[in-house]
């Protein structure tokens, strides 16, 4: 074997160049051993292999070393050759140690009192072997005796007070307070000395303590002994090691002068492999490998898919202080488990690593997008496969894109169980990819006004009912809403009102924005085509179906400028509402989706520090549609991202159905003094009421109004009936105009038998029928005396 050359020193305990180990080669020159006691001893007794220290004593009644360099294993370098010896028939025991061996006795004739020894201290040390292994040659010729391995790691501090730490005779050993005494660190009774204490959360992490039993009668021998840790995640600061050439803790009568133990070539051994491996597949199900894991079969494959969200690798790794690394190549699908021993470095121990892998199946392909009617079911970094929507399904609106262009897509709606199912597969792949989104198919009645346009209701954290903004938006980067600011509750006008926010979120501004469908986050650049307002009609929550014709809206509200990305932009906030068909309509709006808008109002408001109404008058485009939806919008900019820290409020939002005149005329001159707010008129007629009744005209002011008229004898009544009167009786106007006779000032005459066959009324205008009396009438319009 190879010997550890190179040597440090460092504090006066000396490592191997790797500091992952210790100077267990014993090539190096050995230096002088100058014993440690408790007086300051100085004198030096022999010769110790350098960076350990041995049980060589100075005592008050002589010098012995317990130690000398010999020739090494295999015949090569040196190694430690243990003895133990004795004093004036005071048996010293022989061992080697990382810390500072120390004798104590009380000399007095041919008695000796207190005796005990060991040692304390040790080396800084900051890995976790998982075993030691060494080579070694006993000698138990002198008499029956273990000889002794021991090693400990641990963290903290013991200290004992008044141990004593010298030989001496006739006279009390000085005493002192030790630190990391090796008893105290292993938890065992110790003869002498006084309290012991320790740092607070000191552990010992490992030890090793085995007996060398027998003799190699001159033979090196082997060994590796496993570390046992008590605690495998704890820290570890110093460590010890001990070999003794008799019981280290046993009886010192019992020690046999002459026996001894050699050691060489100690190292620590740190496993880097695995004792257990496992494996799911793609969805998380456990799958076999192709044979049984063993420690040293190093590759297998598995009949799976590797997914790098929901396939779980499992692993025992054998080395306490291992570490384990995973990497997976898509291109030949393979997974790599590195295990790297705690000895591993780059540079001067690159061997200290074992690599398994597992070669998957090439996985099917996957959807990388999903969009039915607007609504992003799969975004980047979404691998939900099973999607639940409460609106309904349309099957001319569905798009999506797969993770290969060699993979083959079939869609198939199951329209009882409003089910819709993607089958992604690719020919050499495992089995397919399944995704479901199941409509529930709800919807909501159609509706003349928005509902909670006054802001009364909300929720814990949002506005309910009717209203949507950052907490249920869609799309690739919705998992970023909680940034964007959201509607807060205020006080309104009257009773709540809500107040919107624009928001610098560091990559971008964000404008304050609510609406009645959903938000699209679809880039982190505000102004991206990619962010936007729809009409969401697979969601029940996110669309509002619309059966009226507004003229206008109405909108209570005030703005509180920000800060403008580019200086000189006017700041100024936006309400806007669209009308539009059976689509998931955008605002910003698309191009194409124009023929699908049917109306839109929208009002800008400036600073306004004081609430003020703003009304927004209905441009309708003549398109039409069976079914409509409405999408109403408010934001703190009408450009994304175009300012920060603005503040609009809104309160009472009412959508306006006009339900009155703005012309009304009479043989196609208007009437003198119309007004549309004018409610009663008089036209003078020549004839009767019916006829005149046909050469009144009017306009109506109202979209979708409807106008009824009655004649009631002169009395014509206009009632103009505005598009919500079915949700709101007072949708309703009456105009009233009365007919009146014209009074002509020449007078004809008739006689009454002729008079009976024309058409005659008084001059209160009541028609006459049969004979009249004598007198004067309006006879075929003409004021006539009747004789």
């Amino acid at each position: 074997m190879k010997k550890i050359l190179s040597v440090f020193m460092l504090g006066g305990v000396a490592l191997s160049a790797n500091a992952q180990q210790i100077n267990g080669g014993f090539d190096a020159e050995w230096v002088k051993c100058v014993p440690w006691d408790s007086k300051g001893n100085t004198s030096v007794s022999g010769t110790e292999p350098e960076g350990w220290h041995a049980s060589n004593v100075n005592t008050a009644i002589g010098k012995k070393q317990i130690i000398d360099a010999v020739e090494g294993k295999d015949g090569t370098g040196k190694a430690a050759h243990l003895y133990n010896t004795s004093i004036a028939g005071n048996k010293i025991p022989a061992y080697l140690t990382l810390g500072t061996p120390f004798a104590t006795a009380e000399v007095r004739g041919i008695t000796v009192k207190n005796s005990d020894g060991g040692t304390f201290g040790g080396s800084s040390f900051t890995f976790r072997p998982d075993a030691m292994r060494f080579d070694y040659k006993r000698d138990n010729s002198n008499g029956d005796e273990n000889a002794t391995v021991i090693a400990y790691l641990w963290n903290g501090t013991w200290t004992q007070k008044d141990v004593p730490g010298n030989t001496v005779v006739w006279a009390s050993a000085k005493k002192v307070d030790m630190q990391d005494r090796d008893r105290n660190i292993l938890d065992m009774a110790t003869a002498t000395g006084g309290e012991v204490t320790s740092t607070e959360g000191a552990k010992c992490v490992a030890k090793i303590e085995k007996s060398i039993e027998g003799s190699t009668n001159g033979e090196w021998a082997s060994d590796t002994i496993n570390f046992v840790y008590a605690d495998k995640n704890a820290s570890v600061e110093k460590l010890n090691v001990i070999f003794s050439a008799t019981d280290y803790f046993g009886d010192r009568n019992n020690i046999v002068d002459g026996n001894s133990l050699t050691i060489d070539n100690v190292e620590f051994v740190y496993y880097h492999a695995l004792t257990a491996l496992s494996t799911t597949d793609s969805e998380g199900n456990a799958v076999e490998l192709n044979e049984p894991f063993a420690t040293d079969r190093y590759n297998y494959t598995v009949n799976a898919a590797y997914d790098v969200y929901k396939t779980k690798v499992a692993y025992t790794k054998k080395g306490v202080g291992a570490k384990v690394e995973q990497s997976y190549d898509e291109s030949t699908c393979v997974l790599t488990v590195s295990v790297k021993g705690d000895d591993y470095d780059a540079e001067t121990n690159p061997s200290s690593v074992t690599t398994y892998t597992i070669k998957y199946k090439k996985p099917a392909p996957t959807l990388n997008s999903l969009v039915v009617a607007g609504h992003e079911f799969i975004a980047a970094g979404n691998d939900s496969k099973n999607f639940t929507a409460t609106g309904n399904y349309y099957d001319d609106e569905l798009q999506y894109a797969a993770s290969s262009e060699a993979a083959h897509v079939s869609a198939d709606y199951d329209k009882a169980a409003g089910k819709l199912t993607l089958t992604v597969e690719e020919e050499g792949t495992v089995a397919p990819n399944v995704y479901t989104v199941t409509f529930e198919g709800k919807e909501k009645e159609p509706v003349y006004q928005i509902p909670n346009s006054d802001f009364e209701n909300w929720g814990e954290t949002a506005l309910a009912e009717g209203w949507n903004s950052f907490e249920s938006a869609a799309g690739t980067f919705a998992s970023f809403a909680s940034m964007s600011p959201m509607p807060e509750k205020i006080e309104g006008v009257e009773g709540n009102g809500v107040r919107l926010k624009s928001k610098d979120l560091w990559v971008a501004y964000a404008n304050g924005n609510m609406t009645t469908g959903r938000i699209n986050m679809g880039s982190t650049n505000a102004a991206d085509a990619a962010n936007y307002n729809f009409t969401d009609r697979t969601d029940v929550n996110a669309n509002l179906p619309f059966a009226g014709e507004p003229d206008a809206f109405e909108v209570y509200a005030r703005f509180t400028p920000g800060t403008a990305k580019e200086e000189g932009t006017e700041l100024q906030g936006r309400v806007q509402i669209i009308m539009h068909g059976d689509a998931a309509y955008h605002d910003p709006e698309l191009s194409e989706l124009g023929a699908d808008k049917i109306a839109s109002a929208s009002v800008l408001i400036p600073a306004t520090a004081e609430w003020t109404k703003f009304t927004g008058e209905f441009s309708y485009t003549g398109n039409e549609s069976d079914k409509r939806y409405l999408l109403a919008s408010a934001t703190t900019n009408p450009v994304p991202g175009a300012s920060k820290d603005d503040q609009l409020d809104l309160d009472n939002l009412k959508l306006v159905y006009y339900h009155a005149l703005k012309n009304l005329t009479f043989d196609g001159a208007q009437i003198e003094g119309f007004s549309s707010d004018k409610l009663n008129y008089t036209v003078e007629i020549e004839g009767s009421a019916e006829e005149a009744a046909k050469k009144i005209g009017y306009e109506v002011k109202g979209k979708g109004a409807i106008v009824t008229t009655v004649l009631n004898d002169n009395e014509l009544a206009i009632n103009v009936i505005g598009n919500d009167y079915l949700e709101n009786e007072n949708s309703f106007t009456t105009y009233t105009v009365t007919l009146k006779q014209k009074v002509v000032d020449a007078i004809d005459s008739i006689s009454a038998d002729n008079a009976k066959n024309h058409k005659v009324y008084t001059l209160g205008g009541v028609r006459v029928s049969g004979k009249p009396a004598a007198g004067v009438y309006v006879v075929d319009g003409k004021k006539t005396a009747i004789k």
